[in-house]
């Protein structure tokens, strides 16, 4: 089984090669929002540098935000011209799902504005729903998991972050999603679209 895992849906651009259940090479870098413009060439160099023709690859696990506009339309949209030209099956997780990984944990990304996405895991499992969190909001929304670890863009609410093995964090989160039956269907995980809803 070869796997491809991407995430450009936030601060780092992450591709992962996976074979067996056994990692063959990672990238994890700060994409400066430029996602866009490294993410194929990066993915393209991997395949190349360990021979793998992507006609080859059984599955690609994805985020899909929440998380930047475009950011989290780059993986997608490269998923679903694989899905188009190749066997290849489409597996999407949340991105803060993707943070969190298999790991007991409270996902925290940047959502702008003086707010959070927060999403909390555990088992590779969503204890609630993703959503949007004022920071001033956060030491309260964090007393309801006190024994949570808090990752991701922790330092916003003052914690200290941890370094995260992202591509093995997606590769584990996607063990407990299906695959996409319908890749055409599939669009980006927008928070901020139900929260401008419900304010209006």
């Amino acid at each position: 089984m070869k796997t491809i895992v991407m995430d450009t849906s936030n601060a780092y651009l992450v591709i992962g090669l996976y074979e067996d259940d056994q990692c063959i090479d990672k990238y994890q870098a700060d994409g400066n929002r430029r996602q866009s413009e490294y993410a194929l060439t990066h993915l393209d160099e991997m395949l190349k540098k360990h021979h793998w023709e992507v006609l080859n690859v059984d599955e690609m696990i994805i985020t899909i935000g929440p998380g930047s506009y475009t950011g989290q339309r780059v993986a997608l949209t490269i998923a679903k011209t694989l899905a188009a030209i190749s066997k290849i099956k489409i597996k999407a997780v949340s991105s803060l799902h993707g943070y969190a990984g298999a790991s007991k944990a409270i996902s925290v990304i940047d959502a702008r504005s003086k707010k959070i996405f927060v999403g909390v895991y555990e088992h590779n499992q969503a204890i609630i729903d993703d959503q949007i969190v004022l920071i001033d909001d956060f030491a309260n929304f964090k007393e309801q998991y006190p024994d949570f670890q808090v990752i991701g863009d922790s330092d916003l609410v003052g914690i200290n972050k941890v370094k995260l093995d992202l591509s093995d964090c997606i590769y584990q989160a996607g063990k407990s999603v299906d695959y996409c039956q319908n890749i055409d269907n599939l669009v980006p995980h927008y928070l901020k679209d139900v929260e401008a809803k419900k304010i209006c």
